[in-house]
């Protein structure tokens, strides 16, 4: 887990390099700032989007990091054709690269679902939005109200962030889905070094910028008051209940002076924090150096929309003995075409679609889903495994507490047919306990007070009767029921039992 949790700290991508594009000033008298808001108003189009991973691994690194390695460089995505719509609807086709598998997929959403759905599936899968804005409390929420706030808040950005230190405008002619179109082609260049101060530029911009600043706090006010209004008991329980909501003026002066305060205050440490971090964490020195770097190619047409994209990003990696990795590469390339024209996404029909979001589905049932002989299945089964069960019974365990009878371990069918994601069902009439495999689907069937038992269709004969303990669970033989559920069951030198799936 420490290794995985070192491993993780350095593989996050800088998205902040990202975020300095959006703050370019006028350059060559072109208007960088109303170009990137331009996509603000964009109600429809379709495009394409490829992007890719590549890692250049470190020095001396063993056999089983090399296949991280391998892995990173495999992963690829693929959205040949994004249709958005303009009442929100979007549908996408695409391909998803790993390791050697290329997997096509197909996804839809509307207001209700999200479904989606892939080569070698006997069936869409869907995952209702309306129940995961009732658990974030946006029940409430606005869609226009949102598309408001959200255009707002990049102005805001867009506004204050500085220009990187190379960045170039020229007039251009590219092809879009295959038309030419002139378009006007934004190159810049950030390195990992600059963005400390592009940060502190930033702050300095948004502590001089009131109006925009307490535009943005009104805006923010207007898009949170009718869910704040409804929750006045959470508030109450923070002691916060008596704050005058239905002021906004004041609310707004209250928070945009403390927001003020808090920036200023920021300011006044930037650059000791920021000694202080790089003392604390000298990896950062590398990650953010001039080995980082983010190039891109963004290419707007006469109406301020981008049409195309090349964007580059590479972040050096600090030397480490958890993290396999010298630098990671990402390339994003992507076009769009027939801007806010007439768009119709692509449903995908929620008729018998398994609904992903109760998250019941057992390894089992989710192999059924699938063919056996497609892509999915094989990722699953081979490369992700999720058949594999890992189960440990001690010789005192509480949970499973087995009981040897004449040199036969017998334990709670219960506990250990469902740790196995078996099904588990009770014959009442006949005193019989029907156990099936999540997996292979084979039946087993034992029955209270008898020696016998049916496993995948043949008698077999039990040492001892199966029993009920002073518990009410009933007990048989582990080996019958573990191996009968296509485990392997090994006793070590302490007498640890092991039952193993693949």
């Amino acid at each position: 887990m420490k290794k995985m949790k070192a491993r993780t700290k350095w593989l996050v991508p800088i998205l902040a390099l990202l975020l300095i594009l959006s703050g370019c000033q006028a350059v060559g008298g072109f208007d960088v700032n109303k170009a990137l808001l331009g996509d603000l108003d964009v109600k429809s189009s379709e495009s394409s989007t490829t992007m890719t991973l590549s890692a250049v691994p470190a020095a001396g690194i063993t056999a089983e990091d090399r296949e991280v390695v391998d892995l990173i460089n495999s992963l690829s995505l693929t959205l040949g054709h994004v249709k958005v719509q303009d009442n929100g609807n979007v549908s996408a086709t695409g391909v998803v690269g790993y390791k050697e598998f290329k997997i096509p997929f197909s996804l839809f959403t509307d207001q209700k679902n999200l479904v989606f759905t892939a080569e070698g599936a006997k069936q869409p899968f869907y995952m209702p939005l309306q129940s995961n804005e009732m658990l974030l409390g946006l029940e409430a929420t606005d869609p226009a109200k949102t598309l408001e706030f959200t255009k707002l808040a990049s102005q805001f950005v867009i506004k204050n962030l500085p220009n990187p230190g190379a960045i170039t405008v020229t007039s251009v002619n590219e092809s879009v889905y295959g038309q030419p179109t002139s378009l006007t082609k934004l190159h810049t260049e950030i390195t990992g070094e600059e963005l400390p101060v592009l940060l502190k530029s930033f702050l300095r911009s948004v502590s001089k910028d009131t109006e925009g600043f307490t535009a943005l706090i009104s805006g923010l006010y207007d898009y949170m008051y009718p869910l704040i209004k409804d929750r006045a008991e959470d508030l109450n329980s923070i002691g916060l209940g008596d704050i005058p909501l239905e002021d906004k003026e004041g609310v707004v002066t209250v928070v945009h002076d403390a927001a003020k305060l808090a920036v200023d205050a920021l300011l006044l440490v930037y650059d000791k924090q920021l000694e202080n971090l790089y003392e604390s964490t000298p990896e950062l020195k590398t990650v953010l150096g001039k080995d980082t770097k983010l190039t891109a190619d963004i290419f707007v047409d006469s109406g301020f929309h981008v049409r195309k994209q090349n964007i580059d990003l590479s972040v050096a990696l600090p030397a480490d003995e958890y993290l396999p990795l010298q630098s990671i590469n990402m390339k994003l390339v992507s076009e769009t075409w027939n801007v806010n024209g007439p768009v119709t996404a692509d449903p995908i029909s929620t008729t018998g679609a398994i609904d992903y979001s109760k998250g019941d589905l057992t390894p089992g049932e989710t192999l059924r889903s699938f063919d056996a002989n497609s892509s999915v299945y094989k990722l699953l089964k081979e490369e992700m495994a999720i058949t594999s069960k890992s189960l440990m019974i001690a010789p005192d365990d509480d949970y499973y507490y087995p009981v040897v009878k004449n040199g036969t371990t017998y334990v709670p069918l219960r506990y250990v047919a469902e740790d196995l994601d078996a099904k588990v069902e009770w014959d009442g009439p006949n005193k019989s306990i029907k156990v099936t495999d999540d997996v292979y689907g084979d039946q087993l069937v034992f029955k209270i007070g008898s020696a016998q038992a049916q496993i995948a269709g043949k008698t077999v004969k039990l040492p001892l009767a199966v029993f009920v303990d002073e518990y009410g669970d009933a007990n048989v033989p582990l080996r019958v029921l573990a191996e009968g559920l296509h485990a392997t069951v090994e006793v070590d030198d302490d007498g640890y039992i092991w039952i193993e799936r693949q």
